[in-house]
């Protein structure tokens, strides 16, 4: 039984075979048509161009402008001839004749004589004086003491040096006498005053003119054992 079912078919199913096929061959066909009409429309199909629409615009007849009338040319004026101005004759004076320029003298420059300015007058200078020569009392001929020494004085040991300031004469004897320096004792410048009062001086010279003159004259008071 179960060999027999193998072997031989149905005949329903030898019948569904042929069908079967001939719905693939349907449905291929649609596809095989849809691809074609695809592709054919992707290469076929020409660009759109958007064409812009130009309007021309016509041009308008000219408009005739009026014609003007023209106008009558005036009448010419008669020109009125002037009369001829009278010619006036110019009178033409002589040119004066230029006197001849008189020729220039020579001008003779005198020159200033110079005149010889006197020299200055030399002023003499003043001769100088001659020197003045000091009086003098050291002269041996003179013969002039010397002052005595006060015994009181020399009882109690007094000593010192006694300047007198003589003014001697042109005659040679003193005139004014000044301590002009004392010893500190007064009984030795009192025996200083009275021994030159009695004194003989060589009077100052200025040149060989005996003149009156202050000398100073210095005394010493010593004591000797």
């Amino acid at each position: 039984m179960n060999s027999a079912s193998h072997t031989h078919a149905s005949p329903w199913q030898t019948l569904r075979q042929p069908e079967s096929l001939s719905l693939l061959l349907v449905i291929g066909l649609h596809v095989l048509v849809l691809l074609a009409v695809f592709q054919w429309r992707s290469t076929s199909t020409p660009p759109v161009i958007d064409v812009l629409s130009i309007q021309m615009l016509r041009a308008s007849p000219p408009v005739e402008a009026p014609v003007k009338p023209t106008p009558t040319p005036p009448k010419p004026t008669p020109v009125q001839k002037q009369p001829p101005k009278p010619v006036v004759k110019r009178v033409v004076s002589p040119e004066p004749i230029a006197a001849p320029k008189p020729e220039p003298k020579p001008v003779v420059v005198e020159q200033p004589t110079p005149v010889e300015t006197p020299p200055k007058p030399i002023k003499e200078e003043p001769a100088l004086a001659p020197a003045v020569v000091p009086p003098r009392f050291d002269a041996a001929y003179l013969n002039n003491p010397t002052p005595s020494y006060p015994a009181l004085s020399r009882r109690n040991g007094e000593t010192g040096r006694v300047m007198l300031r003589v003014q001697v004469g042109a005659d040679g004897l003193p005139k004014n006498i000044t301590i002009a320096e004392s010893s500190l004792f007064p009984r030795l410048d009192e025996a200083a005053l009275a021994a030159v009062k009695r004194w003989r001086f060589v009077p100052a010279k200025q040149g060989d003119q005996a003149i009156t003159e202050w000398v100073l004259v210095p005394l010493n008071f010593k004591l000797t054992r």
